[in-house]
């Protein structure tokens, strides 16, 4: 599935620069992650994808990563890494992408009706909050693993 350069609104953390940046690539920077997130005990996958950048007559394709949790690859955010060069400098961006199962039903049960009572109910019954929680904690280990290994 390639992403158009317009679909990458929401910065998930600040722009990383590399001063010296001539050797980093999506490839360094998915092993960095890797390594970072194995000491951290979390788990992290990444898949290749395009990112279509540019208008009508001057369209290309840049390769991006797409990082997420295994343990959960349809219900958490995914992240959209992406690493462009000017000059000797390197520049990288986390886009958060997608959705969340947990967020979405916590926005509905906080929403109040019929609805959002149901929905309390129901998260209640199924550990909602422990499951919102859990998905907040991996998110803040996954930002300090990439402070750790790209100095955000």
């Amino acid at each position: 599935m390639a992403y158009a350069e317009k679909d990458l609104t929401m910065e998930w953390i600040p722009q990383v620069r590399f001063a010296n940046g001539d050797n980093v690539n999506l490839m360094t920077v998915r092993e960095a992650i890797e390594n970072e997130a194995a000491e951290n005990g979390i788990p992290v996958a990444f898949r290749e994808d395009q990112l279509k950048v540019g208008g009508m007559f001057n369209k290309q394709i840049e390769d991006v990563l797409v990082m997420y949790n295994p343990d959960h690859a349809n219900d958490y955010l995914k992240f959209v890494v992406r690493v462009q060069h000017m000059g000797k400098y390197a520049f990288m961006h986390v886009y958060n992408m997608g959705g969340s199962k947990n967020y979405r039903n916590s926005n509905v049960a906080a929403a109040g009706g019929a609805i959002g009572t149901m929905a309390k109910i129901g998260g209640l019954l199924g550990g909602a909050n422990a499951k919102l929680q859990a998905e907040e904690q991996y998110y803040t280990i996954l930002a300090d693993v990439l402070a750790n290994c790209c100095g955000v």
